[in-house]
């Protein structure tokens, strides 16, 4: 490949599903972007996407927010999993959420230092373990 050539992606959309489900691979990263109220009745369809993709060991796995209204304390739980699932296979993971709807559950349910958490897809990059790690309680 040349130096200027642009990145391989790949983008599957999924709009009719609940949730609305947009996939973009690259060489460099997943980005699995996600609109809608989120709650725990989505949990088995975002584990399906979510682990399918840490399956495939990206460098970088990224579960965008941005277009999420409501995300259930069940779902930000099951984010924290995969974060720590993500850190034992060697895959970057976190959470795109510029909304404090979003935010701001993550840090009263003390997930925030279990799930790294992006203010924006052009953020920094993802840190290779959050600032304090935190055991994850799975039901």
């Amino acid at each position: 490949m040349h130096s200027n050539a642009p990145p391989l992606s790949l983008t599957v959309v999924c709009p009719a599903r609940r949730p609305a489900t947009t996939l973009t691979r690259t060489a460099e990263s997943t980005v699995v972007a996600l609109a809608g109220d989120l709650d725990a009745a989505d949990v088995p369809r975002l584990r399906r996407i979510v682990s399918g993709e840490l399956g495939l060991r990206p460098p970088n796995l990224l579960v965008d927010l941005t277009d999420v209204p409501f995300c259930s304390a069940r779902v930000l739980q099951f984010l924290a999993e995969q974060a720590a699932d993500a850190r034992a296979v060697g895959v970057r993971f976190a959470a795109v959420a510029p909304h404090r709807a979003v935010r701001r559950p993550l840090a009263l349910l003390g997930l925030d230092r279990a799930l790294p958490v992006l203010p924006s897809l052009g953020a920094e990059a993802i840190p290779a373990q959050p600032s304090r790690r935190q055991g994850i309680h799975r039901p």
